[in-house]
């Protein structure tokens, strides 16, 4: 999450005040009972204290009448030799937006979309109901130029030209579309792209076996709780979509309360953050409470937990200046990592700081392990973005840390509790099918948009050449399940951010999921909520 996370890393300092900034009273010290004390140092890092549970009531009620039978596709009737090109300089320009003739385009024209109100809005005629891949041929000065793809006026996914100067495709496959007539248009978001015509053709990335995923997971060593629960989500894969909620304060959470007041369900993923664990957090005394909660949820509440990791620089690297303070140092803009120079020999003294960091963290996930916690851990997320620190370089670097920690996380403090869920964004960052178990993407779609987000579906599918589960570890919006299911592109889960996503000020906020939507998606006979849940603890 990219946009207003740096709230979570300055509410660390109400943490450790033992208040959060919802207004909710977080539990004490006594009432956890963890091995913390007063100056942030975690005995438990040496001593693995039990962890304690935060509420007396366990779960005793599982349900064991799930329909694992296969849910079919939506077939597509778009011919396997469909092609049709629709060319910029015939779409309906609005804005800036003007042709130039040029050799090398097609029909010898293209079309400079640029940024505000510029819009290039094709009408496609079709005559089939079916799947298709959208080629958005263009050009640009650099790479990473990112566009939004609107269908008849819904937001519908973003395409990327990596360009350098080159005239190269721009796709975004995967997409249901019904026969007829329709608006395409190409919306700025970075913008400033030349765009010469719009190539659709049938497509094939999303077949029946795209949800056929061996539950075999990277570590061969993983424990039975974790083979269970990878078990649990190959099984309903493409079947069912778990619900899925950011709340730090596990079920103290303000999001939960008003979920369930809402809905009367209650999400099946609680996602957490391992920020406060880091060695730039517990030096100035923040309290990390996310191990307790991931116990309680998956101990107690019998649910599934997602973490991911806003790794704060070392103490040394953080700029920690007036307009990038301490608890921002993982933004590129406040840390001084070189992640190139540390993970090519240049930087020895930060390499030995971000292992040190990956100890600490290991330490309190084995806290987890020996409780017999599965974790679905998703570390370095969203690198592609170039907006935190781990992202700020080379692909090849951010792939070497990846190994790196896998590696001495794996075989060094032998969690065998954790399923890797990478979060790159982009194929070129993906580090290998041996150090993978999830594929996810985290999407921020706009106000009340509610579509499937199909291409984005499809470029996860095809990150992993040999397949994996394909997850939508963070979201603005929650989607609609029926297009979820009609589309084809059948999340694992979603992972809705917190606030303002979901609650503004203590109460439900539906400036981004409508309360229908919402009591839709928690009441769908497709998704998954902590009721509906098989005991995963025993799962075979």
């Amino acid at each position: 999450m990219k946009k207003t996370i740096a709230a979570i890393a300055a509410a660390s300092v109400l943490l450790a005040a033992g208040c959060s900034a919802g207004g909710e009273t977080l539990p004490t010290e006594t009432e956890i009972n963890t091995a913390d004390d007063a100056s942030g140092t975690d005995a438990a890092v040496t001593e693995h204290e039990p962890i304690k549970a935060i509420y007396a009531e366990i779960r005793t009620e599982y349900n064991d009448s799930l329909d694992m039978s296969d849910y079919p596709l939506t077939p597509s009737n778009v011919p396997a030799d469909f092609s049709a090109v629709y060319e910029a300089e015939d779409a309906a320009l609005e804005g800036a937006c003007k042709a130039a003739e040029q050799e090398g385009f097609s029909g010898g024209k293209y079309v400079a979309l640029g940024g505000g109100n510029d819009r290039i809005k094709f009408t496609a005629d079709l005559e089939y109901s079916g799947m298709y891949d959208l080629d958005f041929i263009c050009r640009a000065g650099d790479s990473g130029r990112e566009n939004a793809v609107y269908i008849d006026g819904v937001h519908a996914g973003d395409v990327v030209c990596n360009s350098n100067g080159q005239i190269v495709d721009s796709f975004m496959q995967g997409i249901y579309i019904e026969k007829g007539t329709h608006e395409i248009a190409l919306v700025p978001s970075w913008g400033y792209t030349d765009y010469d015509c719009l190539k659709m053709t049938a497509s094939s990335v999303i077949t029946d076996d795209t949800y056929k995923i061996s539950p075999t997971l990277s570590n061969p060593n993983a424990d039975e709780h974790t083979k269970a629960l990878f078990k649990f989500l190959c099984d309903i894969y493409g079947k069912y979509s778990l619900t899925g909620q950011f709340a730090d304060d596990g079920r103290l959470s303000t999001e939960m309360k008003q979920i369930n007041k809402n809905t009367g369900k209650d999400f099946a993923v609680l996602g957490l953050d391992m920020m406060n664990y880091s060695s730039a957090n517990q030096s100035r005394g923040s309290k990390g409470n996310s191990v307790e909660f991931a116990y309680d949820w998956y101990v107690n509440a019998g649910g599934i937990v997602q973490m991911c990791w806003h790794w704060n620089s070392p103490e040394e690297y953080a700029k920690n200046d007036e307009e990038n303070p301490w608890y921002s140092s993982f933004y590129k803009e406040g840390s001084n990592i070189d992640l190139d120079k540390i993970m090519n020999g240049e930087d020895e003294h930060g390499y030995e700081l971000l292992m040190a960091d990956i100890d600490i963290i290991s330490e309190q996930l084995e806290r987890l392990r020996d409780e017999g916690v599965p974790v679905i851990w998703r570390p370095l997320h969203e690198a592609s973005g170039g907006w935190f620190w781990w992202g700020n370089c080379k692909p090849e670097s951010y792939k070497k840390l990846w190994t790196v920690m896998y590696d001495k996380m794996t075989n060094e403090h032998n969690l065998t509790n954790l399923i890797w869920m990478w979060n790159g964004q982009d194929a070129e960052w993906y580090p290998g099918d041996e150090y993978v178990d999830i594929v996810s993407w985290d999407i921020y779609q706009g106000n009340n948009v509610y579509t499937s987000f199909g291409g984005t579906f499809a470029k996860a599918v095809q990150c992993s050449p040999a397949g994996k589960l394909v997850a939508l570890s963070e979201n603005g919006c929650v989607m609609d399940p029926d297009l979820v299911m009609h589309d084809n592109a059948r999340w694992l889960f979603w992972g809705t951010w917190a606030e303002p996503y979901t609650i503004s000020q203590g109460f439900l906020n539906e400036e981004y999921t409508d309360k229908e939507m919402l009591n839709k998606a928690y009441n769908h006979d497709r998704t998954l909520t902590l009721d509906e849940l098989p005991d995963l603890k025993n799962y075979s």
